[in-house]
């Protein structure tokens, strides 16, 4: 099983990176990112903060484009062209075909995080020692240090949304698709705007507002917790069970997903 699901999820890597759907949102991510530069230049000192931010931005709905679509291009496509029977046929479950499908698009995601991730570093690396006359190699461990987290809590997301979308693709085209992903990822990073609208409630809160918590990811804990480390203080035992929290919710969704899709009948 566990040959399997590593066969499907290189040849997912492989049809993914074919198509030039990947290579425009990955060259549009860094142009995004260079612009930010020019974005930024009557900021008065924040330059660099806002550049990472907007910079961090682009990385994360950049990847949840990248998710939503090659989700829509290895199983939406093949549900509806049938050759998803051709793995069928083969000693192989549903099982397998939809973690290979899941862990060959998070390994694109994570790809072209690290590749846009490296050229903001660096790019802001070279700033800072143009700036302040320091050497290249410590603004990087600099920058890069507080980037890295960003990045990592950025991923987190991007691997929620990718469960998402996977679950998506089963039912719904390409264009839905990636409007439930974004809604999605919208209403993710409103929880806290959300909680803190119930709390202000004098009745207390609803009964009915908890289960926005549950159905919807908390991706403004990790949003909010990705840009506080490296300039602040950080709670490691607070990080640590966010990202518990991000593992599990993947978790639950793929597995619900593989009953459903055990449920569904391929043609």
């Amino acid at each position: 099983m566990n040959g399997c699901i590593f066969s499907i999820a290189v040849n997912t890597i492989r049809e993914v990176t074919r198509q030039s759907m990947f290579y425009f949102i990955i060259c549009g991510g860094i142009l995004l990112i260079f612009l930010s530069f020019f974005f930024t230049l009557f900021a008065f000192g924040e330059e660099t903060r806002m550049i990472q931010e907007m910079g961090i931005s682009t990385i994360m709905i950049c990847c949840l484009c990248l998710a939503s679509l090659s989700a829509t291009i290895t199983i939406s496509s093949e549900l509806e062209k049938g050759t998803m029977m051709t793995l069928l046929c083969k000693p192989v479950n549903k099982k397998s075909i939809l973690f290979g499908k899941f862990f060959g698009i998070l390994a694109i995601v994570f790809l072209s995080c690290g590749m846009m991730g490296l050229f903001l570093t660096v790019s802001l690396s070279i700033k800072d020692s143009l700036e302040y006359h320091k050497g290249l190699l410590s603004s990087f461990a600099d920058i890069g240090y507080s980037v890295f987290f960003e990045l990592v809590c950025s991923f987190f997301q991007a691997a929620i949304i990718c469960s998402i979308a996977i679950a998506g693709a089963l039912y719904i085209p390409m264009v839905s698709n990636l409007s439930l992903c974004l809604f999605i990822y919208a209403m993710g990073n409103s929880t806290y705007f959300f909680q803190k609208l119930f709390q202000g409630n004098e009745e207390g809160f609803p009964w009915y507002a908890s289960i926005f918590f549950i159905f919807f990811p908390n991706l403004s804990g990790l949003n909010t917790i990705g840009a506080r480390i490296g300039f602040q203080k950080f709670n490691l035992a607070y990080v640590a069970l966010l990202l518990l929290y991000a593992i599990l919710y993947i978790m639950l969704v793929i597995m619900l997903t593989c009953e459903f899709f055990n449920k569904r009948e391929c043609k």
